[in-house]
């Protein structure tokens, strides 16, 4: 068994924008992509499911037990359809990885698919640039204005941020991966806020910019430490650096 998509309706998806965001460091794409797709009500298109995810199965807001799967929704911008996808885990296998992304570029064919993710990086470094895979694709992007580099990440992409990046020319796709630099022990709202004020400059699209780092790290700080959050965000508000725990 290979991937399975769950069709809840079937938009047509060749040749549209695909905003991706997968957990990683700072989980600051998926924080990003989450926001926009609660603050316009993403609407859930299909579920890609593939057997390589983590079987964990969780109940989903009508109180069913949904299969592990990765979300595809739609959103309406001005008139005008945007595509997201994002999901609480990714396939455990390479294999798995790769199988997923070449489903997703094959939906995507003729398109434009941009990848958010973060990157390790000191404190005071708050930087956002992008990479791509198709030199005439990079030319268009600078004439945008889009801060593309050669040169890093020097250590490479992993997971299904480098194969949706990396396989795009193959499946006749323009993809690209927008990084915001992150210290990354934690969820990271602000990289996240950043990135998306980015996305909005550099592809003009009127993305909403949602997020809130105050109350997102109150929220956090509520979880892990019931009682306390009032003290320890006291305590972390006294840095310019505090959301980078």
């Amino acid at each position: 068994m290979g991937v399975l998509i769950d069709w809840i309706s079937q938009p047509q998806t060749a040749g549209g924008i695909l905003l991706v965001a997968m957990p990683g460091v700072g989980d600051v794409g998926k924080l990003a992509v989450d926001a926009v797709n609660n603050e316009l009500d993403a609407e859930p298109i299909a579920r890609i499911i593939h057997p390589s995810l983590p079987p964990l199965a969780r109940l989903d807001e009508n109180g069913l037990l949904a299969p592990p799967h990765i979300l595809l929704s739609k959103l309406e911008i001005n008139g005008k359809e945007i595509f997201t996808l994002t999901g609480d885990a990714q396939p455990m296998t390479p294999e798995g990885q790769h199988e997923m992304a070449a489903t997703v570029l094959e939906l995507f064919e003729g398109g434009e698919v941009l990848v958010l993710a973060g990157m390790s990086a000191p404190a005071d470094r708050k930087d956002i640039f992008a990479i791509t895979s198709s030199s005439s694709y990079r030319i268009e992007l600078e004439s945008r204005g889009v801060d593309v580099r050669r040169d890093e990440p020097k250590a490479g992409v992993i997971g299904m941020a480098a194969l949706i990046t990396a396989l795009g020319p193959v499946k006749n796709v323009n993809t690209s991966c927008t990084i915001a630099t992150t210290v990354g022990n934690s969820a990271d709202p602000v990289a996240a806020q950043l990135l998306l004020e980015t996305i909005r400059k550099w592809w003009s699209i009127p993305l909403p910019v949602p997020i809130d780092a105050t109350d997102r790290l109150a929220a956090k700080l509520k979880e892990m430490h019931p009682g306390k959050a009032d003290d320890l965000i006291s305590e972390l508000s006294e840095s310019p650096n505090s959301i980078y725990m």
